[in-house]
């Protein structure tokens, strides 16, 4: 008889195995043992804002349909691949940077946007584990915040370097309608109270 926390542990390996098959895939293909032509840096870069928009939006889908279980337990592993993504998409483009272009890459906004925010992820992923929720308690959630900051200058980062502008915001615009909402939800309720 299977328990409800071997349901949790199937479901989760399930979940890992969907979330990395991409990364296996850019990977296998980058190195050869997989046939055709892979824009690597670009779609590393927008697997990773698409997990952290789903990472995002999980508390307004909540605030508008009410609780949303599988999706809240699971929203950590969201934002750890979501990290993960970024750190392939970081890799890929450094195999192709000589030393002049990483140096010139602090110099250049639409670069140094993304170092910002893969430096504020690093710190969220870091912490992204049990451990750190029990040992920071109450300042976990205030740590985990810096999530915003993050997807800002991840959006700007997407904005200035990508030649499909609309799609970038067509991807983003969930979000920040969501977020919007939530904003103004939280404000009337604040003013209510």
């Amino acid at each position: 008889m299977t328990t409800r926390s071997d349901r949790l542990i199937d479901d989760t390996r399930i979940l890992w195995t969907l979330l990395a098959l991409p990364a296996v895939w850019f990977v296998l293909a980058r190195i050869g043992l997989w046939p055709g032509k892979v824009a690597f840096v670009p779609w590393t870069g927008i697997l990773s804002c698409w997990l952290l928009i789903v990472t995002m939006a999980v508390t307004p889908l909540q605030m508008l349909f009410g609780p949303l279980p599988w999706l809240r337990k699971r929203r950590r592993y969201f934002g750890v691949a979501s990290f993960g993504y970024a750190v392939l998409h970081l890799l890929f483009w450094l195999v192709n940077a000589n030393m002049g272009a990483l140096i010139r890459s602090f110099k250049r906004p639409e670069i140094l946007t993304g170092w910002i925010a893969f430096a504020i992820m690093v710190g969220l992923a870091i912490t992204s584990n049990d451990q750190s929720v029990r040992r920071l308690g109450p300042g976990w959630k205030r740590l985990q915040r810096w999530v915003y900051p993050a997807a800002v200058l991840t959006f700007v980062h997407w904005i200035m370097t990508t030649d499909h502008l609309v799609d970038a915001i067509l991807y983003c615009t969930p979000l920040i309608l969501l977020e919007a909402w939530r904003l103004m939800h939280n404000r009337a309720r604040m003013g209510g109270a």
